[in-house]
């Protein structure tokens, strides 16, 4: 009976993307989530249709698709390049098993099948078990490393915690606020920038507390003022944020007058300067300064 077992197809790449389409869901989600439509008319050179299979995860994009997407968005195409080129690494050709055992034989092992009979009917009643083996094993080691790079990076968010409302009082300045790190929206980690020169570091965070955010800042977390650093801005305002919304927060940076690299963190503080999430690790940026 097991000779005769149909094995489903196996698509480890849908997996890479779902989890590619979460990112592309959260880039439109950040800048207000337009209609697919409106996104369409902006990049004039892509259907409505084609962004929508894109955000559901359906089949991974094109890097084509994916260029029109971020660029329907305004966001950076270099950080949403090395995103996809990341994530269209978990990709592997789809596997397709054939219907009949007798067709896992290789061609040039045929011939061997009326020798040894016994020996390509036990190759046969396991190879599909092995196989739906290393597809389990595979996919759980990459959701494994997925899951333990958005931990990393959501505790470094800004001072913000990555789950919903904190019971803990040392946790944040007011109970039931807290937010969550959706993703850097420009000038991703160890990008290049030339001496002197100006930039914008825009991040999105999502409020997913029961309190809404007015006259809130991000304010450098170390002093910036010296000529070997960054120069950023005392504060940056917060757009106001009801519960369940997502904003996005402009940083303007001038680049330091030397080469080297420059590191500058910020936390979320009230207009006195007092942090919200004061347990929290700051939200960062990180670039290389060239002459």
């Amino acid at each position: 009976m097991d000779d005769q077992r149909t094995v489903a197809e196996v698509k480890p790449q849908a997996t890479a993307a779902e989890r590619f389409a979460e990112q592309l869901r959260g880039l439109r989600a950040a800048v207000g989530d337009p209609s697919f439509r409106k996104m369409a008319g902006r990049s004039g050179r892509i259907s409505h249709t084609t962004l929508h299979e894109a955000a559901a995860g359906t089949r991974f994009p094109s890097w084509e698709t994916t260029r029109e997407f971020v660029r329907a968005c305004e966001a950076d195409e270099s950080e949403w390049r090395l995103r996809w080129e990341d994530a269209q690494r978990t990709v592997v050709p789809e596997t397709v098993v054939p219907e009949t055992s007798a067709d896992l034989v290789p061609v040039a092992s045929r011939a061997l099948t009326v020798a040894t009979p016994q020996v390509i009917t036990v190759a046969r009643r396991h190879w599909w078990r092995w196989l739906a083996a290393a597809t389990v094993v595979a996919v759980v080691v990459v959701l494994g490393i997925a899951a333990a790079r958005g931990r990393g990076r959501a505790d470094a968010a800004g001072g913000m915690p990555s789950s919903g409302p904190s019971s803990g009082a040392s946790d944040t300045l007011i109970p039931g606020d807290a937010s969550r790190f959706v993703g850097d929206i420009t000038i991703p980690d160890g990008t290049r920038v030339k001496v002197k020169s100006h930039f914008v570091k825009v991040w999105a965070f999502a409020n997913v507390g029961s309190v809404a955010w007015h006259h809130r800042f991000l304010a450098p977390a170390q002093a910036t003022g010296d000529d070997d650093g960054c120069q950023v801005p005392s504060r940056v305002a917060i757009g106001d944020t009801l519960p369940g919304e997502t904003v996005m927060v402009s940083v303007p940076v001038t680049a330091p007058r030397r080469p080297g690299r420059c590191w500058v963190s910020f936390k979320m503080v009230d207009e006195q300067g007092r942090i919200y999430f004061p347990s929290r690790r700051p939200v960062y940026f990180l670039v290389n300064v060239t002459a």
